[in-house]
This record gives structure tokens, C-alpha cells and sequence, in this order.
């Protein structure tokens, strides 16, 4: 099978969609979400401010649309892939052998999944995360609303709210963070490898 097959099999369409729209939408949320909380450019007439909350609710509002598209579509239709979200006692038995891979200690084991253990722990992770972050953002935007319980509840007050919605921004950043290097580096091992086969194929 061509590679490429192999990749939109793994990877279809509509999931790359979604996934680029969640991406997008987050870099915006985390952008105009820094502003919000501390507006360092402010031209004295609350124009920006203004735009920054229509650009971070608008985000929000993709974000919330992907995610739920996304988790629909992992139990329903012929990409369904919630397995791959969800391990079991074989991926966690081989969660030392990955972590051991990416210390540079060996080798990536065989895994039975499009994702190894280490990706679906991670992965289910910033899902529920995003769900639970949406809701935050959704308290905050009718503090007295259904969602008050959150806010004078749960967390004591809008402002506990507020500090904790900042938090997860900063656990986005740093998956973002960890993500790319991880990508980057699997992607240039991945064509490492390929010229080497081609180098062995011309000998």
C-alpha cells in the first residue's frame, strides 16, 4: 500500500479539516485570550478590546463546533477511530518502551493502534481538557446563566473562573510546544529513513 494511502486511511480528509480548524481556532483563543487578560495596547477608545472579544468568542464558537464534529465522528461512521483515543492494558504495557523511545534509549516498538500510548493518553487528555475548557469559557461568557454553579460553585467565584481558564491557555501552549518538536522530530527521522533505504537500493 502507497504511502499515501496508508496516511489517508490513518488520517482522512475530514479529520485533517477538523484538526486544522481546532488549530487555528486555538492559536486565536490563546492570542486574543493574553489580550483580554492583560490589554497591553489599549487605544483609549476600547475598539480593540471590542475586536479581541468578537475574534476570541468567534474562535471559540469553531472550536466548540470541531470538537463536537470531531468526537461525534470518533464513534459514528465508517472513520470511527475511538480506539485509538482509549487505551488498554496492551498500550499501557508498552508506555515504557515508547517513553524509552522518544529518551533516545531504543527504537519505536510495533504499535497496534494509529497512535502509541503515549499519543493516546496525551490526545484524550487535551479532549477532555478543550470540552472542559469550552465550558469555562461558556461560564464566563454568561456568568449567571446554567453554568453559574461553575462559577460560585465549583471554583467559589468568576474570578477563580477566569484563573483557571488562564491555566488551561498555558497547558495548550505548552502541548503546542511539545507537539511541534515531537512532529518535527518524527517527521525528519521519517525521511532519514527513507534515504536510507534509497541509498541501499543504489548500492
Amino acid at each position: 500500500m502507497a504511502n499515501s494511502d496508508v496516511q489517508q486511511k490513518r488520517h482522512p480528509l475530514v479529520f485533517l479539516v477538523l484538526l486544522r480548524l481546532t488549530l487555528v481556532s486555538v492559536i486565536l483563543l490563546i492570542i486574543t485570550g493574553f489580550y483580554i487578560h492583560y490589554p497591553f495596547i489599549d487605544n483609549g477608545w476600547g475598539f480593540l478590546m471590542s475586536m479581541m472579544r468578537g475574534v476570541h468568542f468567534f474562535a471559540a464558537g469553531i472550536l466548540t463546533i470541531s470538537v463536537v464534529l470531531r468526537v461525534i465522528l470518533m464513534f459514528i461512521g465508517k472513520y470511527r477511530d475511538w480506539s485509538s483515543f482509549i487505551p488498554n492494558f496492551r498500550d499501557i504495557a508498552l508506555l515504557p518502551k515508547v517513553i524509552a523511545h522518544y529518551l533516545h534509549l531504543r527504537d519505536m516498538p510495533e504499535t497496534p493502534k494509529k497512535y502509541n500510548p503515549l499519543q493516546m493518553i496525551s490526545y484524550l487528555a487535551i479532549f477532555l481538557l478543550a470540552i472542559f475548557q469550552i465550558i469555562l469559557g461558556f461560564a464566563l461568557m454568561f456568568p449567571e446563566g446554567a453554568l453559574a454553579g461553575l462559577n460560585y460553585g465549583l471554583f467559589g467565584s468568576e474570578v477563580n473562573t477566569r484563573i483557571a481558564h488562564y491555566i488551561i491557555n498555558w497547558v495548550f501552549i505548552l502541548f503546542l510546544i511539545v507537539h511541534t518538536y515531537l512532529a518535527i522530530r518524527d517527521s525528519f527521522e521519517d525521511t532519514k529513513e527513507v534515504f536510507m533505504v534509497k541509498g541501499g537500493e543504489e548500492e
